[in-house]
């Protein structure tokens, strides 16, 4: 499932370099934790 803030964590990781934590804000049951799962599954 593709989702539109996937690109926004990617332009975070390129930008930080790891010196930034990444806080994932939203409403309820809109697929924040699945979202932070898949871009931990694909980038390491």
């Amino acid at each position: 499932m593709k989702r539109k803030i996937y690109d926004k964590i990617m332009d975070w990781k390129e930008k930080s370099n790891g010196k930034t934590a990444l806080l994932i804000d939203g409403a309820r049951r809109v697929g924040k934790s699945y979202i932070a799962g898949e871009f931990a599954k694909k980038q390491l």
